[in-house]
Parts: C-alpha cells; sequence; structure tokens
C-alpha cells in the first residue's frame, strides 16, 4: 500500500471568478467542479494510489439550472489509470441535467518487478523480486501490487530481469507431475493407509489426477494435496 493519496487543484482566474459571482436560481461552477474533485479523490483513495490532478474550467458562458440535490457523479469510461479523464456530473433533480468535466491525472503505483531472471517454469521466491514505483501513465491495466501474488508462482516462459510481473505471466506450481512417483493416502474414521503409486497427469493443488497404484497395478482417481502426495476414497 503506498501513501496517502495526494491531490493538487488548478483553479484558473477565470473560473475563481465565475464562482465568484455565481448567478441566483443556477448552478455554480465551484460545486460541479468540486463534484469532479471528490470523485478523483474517491477512486485513488480506494487504490491507495499517489496522484495529482488538475481539473479544467468549465466554459463560462455554461449555465445550468440550480439542483435540489446533491450532484451526482460517474465515470463514462470506467476505471482509468492515469492521463485525460471525462468525469460526468448530473443533477436529478426537477428540472435534470448532465455534463461532462475533464481532469489531467497523473499518478503512481508502487509494483513487483522482477529482480532476477526466471526461466520457463522457474519458481519465482522472495529474492526474485523487488518493489518499484512507476508512473500509471505507462502501465497497462494487468499488474502486481502485492508481493504475495507473485511468491510461490511459477513463470509461464522465461522472463528477464526488470520484468513488470502480471497475473497472466505466472501460474499454480505443479505438485505432481505424470510420470512421477507419488504418495497415494487414502484416509477413513481417523486411519490412514499410505502406498506407493504413478502420477499418470500433471497436477496443481486441488485438482484431480490419475494415479496407479504401484502394488495392485489399480487406477484411481485422487486430489493432489501436496508435493507428491495424493488423496484418495
Amino acid at each position: 500500500m503506498s501513501s496517502l493519496a495526494r491531490m493538487i487543484f488548478a483553479f484558473p482566474l477565470c473560473l475563481a471568478l465565475a464562482a465568484a459571482r455565481a448567478e441566483p436560481g443556477y448552478q455554480s461552477h465551484a460545486s460541479i467542479v468540486e463534484s469532479i474533485h471528490q470523485r478523483v479523490e474517491s477512486e485513488f483513495r480506494q487504490r491507495g494510489q499517489d496522484y495529482q490532478a488538475e481539473v479544467l474550467p468549465l466554459d463560462p458562458r455554461l449555465r445550468l439550472p440550480e439542483c435540489g440535490r446533491p450532484l451526482e457523479t460517474f465515470l463514462p469510461q470506467g476505471r482509468r489509470e492515469a492521463g485525460a479523464w471525462s468525469v460526468g456530473v448530473r443533477c436529478e433533480g426537477e428540472r435534470p441535467w448532465t455534463i461532462y468535466g475533464r481532469a489531467n491525472v497523473r499518478g503512481s503505483v508502487e509494483v513487483v518487478v522482477l529482480r532476477n531472471a526466471v526461466r520457463s517454469g522457474g519458481l519465482i521466491g522472495p529474492a526474485d523480486i523487488a518493489m518499484m514505483k512507476k508512473d500509471l501513465a505507462g502501465l497497462g491495466g494487468d499488474y502486481l501490487t502485492d508481493p504475495a501474488q507473485a511468491v510461490g508462482q511459477v513463470a509461464r516462459r522465461g522472463l528477464a530481469g526488470g520484468t513488470l510481473l502480471s497475473a497472466e505471466q505466472l501460474t499454480v506450481p505443479k505438485l505432481v507431475q505424470r510420470g512421477e512417483r507419488v504418495v497415494i493416502r487414502a484416509e477413513s474414521g481417523g486411519y490412514q493407509i499410505s502406498s506407493g503409486g504413478e502420477a499418470l497427469a500433471d497436477g496443481q493443488k486441488g485438482q484431480r489426477v490419475r494415479v496407479r497404484n504401484e502394488q495392485s497395478g489399480r487406477v484411481v482417481q485422487g486430489t493432489v494435496a501436496g508435493p507428491g502426495l495424493v488423496l484418495v476414497q
């Protein structure tokens, strides 16, 4: 989690003057801009990211009926990272209206990057990763912000040192591999019976796999419970 989000607003002189002489019966520009401020602030507070934003002034000729209810805001394009934001503001009062304001947003977030290169299928450990602050404008939508999301995972393909990690690049490790000798364990009523066997398929934790009992030759299905361990009923 990064430090508490910060916001810097720019109020050009023309906007300040327009707000100062707000006309009775019309919605003040300052209240509309403040609603945009609050929406951007809320978005970044939820993410725990550092940011700066400049809300662009409204057209000084704009005259909207005064809203008898609190203004509502929305993001017409969904979640945004940084750059130019379009923020919708609407009134649901007796004389409803909707407008769109603009805000230029800059932000940064700490992300998980590879400290060392990892081969395809390689297990990622704590020493392989580092946290680095990145500008949101240069990031895509898929990136990791918690080391726990990467440690203990394996790389789907070879990754170079310095790579920004995403969920798509990683997968859960296989605890059982086809052709590997495994322990087959049956549990019932507090008793355990174990025997050796051969895995007939790869398996991640919780997956069902077929195994062959090396004593009886019987093929059964079980659940992968740990490295080289399959539980059967």
